[in-house]
């Protein structure tokens, strides 16, 4: 079961739909609420001028930086403790090359790791590193949520994004404790030359057998491609099913060729309007 549920936070107004997903999750599921806010402190390359030494110059920045973060904590505390759920907040002032390791060392001790999707056609960009950090280097369920008001309803309805990867494997695992509480569980495969049968079984067959085993009564769905990228086909099928949670792997690729051209992953991290629970 989801029993520790740890939640971005950076002292933004985008702290409240990252706030509501986590208490929402953790409601369900009876868990504790961990607030990690990161208040990142700039490089900077300061040059000597006017007989102003560098370091005392990034020694005032440093000092205006953490003395806002005593502002923005001071807020977050105030909001957390109005939460349904136990919680607590911890405060990381860090410079941009330290922030992985500390979101990624945190991470490790929660069930799941809740943030902003990191990528978006509207909003820019929520913190990639951040997402990543957790997704690549803390073994747990990442939950990407979309930048928009968080729907009062519970999760009931969850596809499942299966290619029979090792990635996608993961999510399934992390995501358990949503699949056994869900109402209606589709796996969805999109089948680029039609589904072929593996060893003389159904593609799926398998992890839908598995996840009967585990109480989860799923529904097999082969969507075909028809000449579009797997995003866009799962994508769609989650809205057709009004979905409340896509599952799926993160970066079946490297995140490099994911980049320069595309994939699965990233398309569906800029564009997809539902939370996203990824694995790695």
């Amino acid at each position: 079961m989801i029993k520790d549920v740890m939640v971005h936070l950076d002292g933004t107004g985008a702290d409240e739909v990252r706030i509501g997903h986590a208490e929402r999750i953790a409601l369900a599921f009876g868990a504790h609420v961990t607030g990690i806010y990161t208040n990142l402190i700039p490089n900077m390359a300061v040059p000597v001028d006017g007989g102003v030494s560098a370091a005392a110059i990034m020694a005032d920045v440093e000092r205006e930086v953490r003395e806002r973060g005593d502002g923005a904590h001071g807020v977050l505390v105030r909001r957390l403790e109005r939460l349904a759920v136990p919680n607590e907040l911890r405060r990381f002032d860090v410079f941009p090359g330290e922030l992985a390791s500390a979101v990624a060392t945190q991470a490790r001790s929660a069930d799941l790791f809740v943030a902003l999707r990191p990528y978006s056609n509207d909003a820019g960009e929520h913190w990639p590193t951040v997402v990543e950090a957790a997704l690549f280097g803390s073994g747990r369920g990442v939950y990407l949520a979309p930048d928009a008001p968080v729907p009062a309803v519970p999760i009931k309805r969850v596809l499942i994004a299966w290619n029979d990867g090792r990635e996608a494997a993961r999510a399934v695992a992390e995501a358990m404790p949503f699949l056994q509480a869900a109402t209606r569980v589709v796996v969805a495969m999109v089948d680029e030359d039609g589904a072929p049968e593996e060893n003389g079984r159904e593609p799926g067959a398998d992890i839908a057998r598995h996840l009967d085993r585990h109480g989860v009564a799923t529904e097999l769905y082969h969507v075909p491609a028809d000449g579009r990228r797997a995003s866009e086909v799962l994508r769609e099928e989650a809205q057709r099913l009004a979905t409340d949670l896509v599952v799926m792997g993160g970066y079946g690729h490297s995140r490099l060729r994911e980049w320069v051209l595309g994939g699965t992953t990233r398309d569906l991290l800029t564009t997809c309007s539902i939370p996203i629970l990824m694995a790695h």
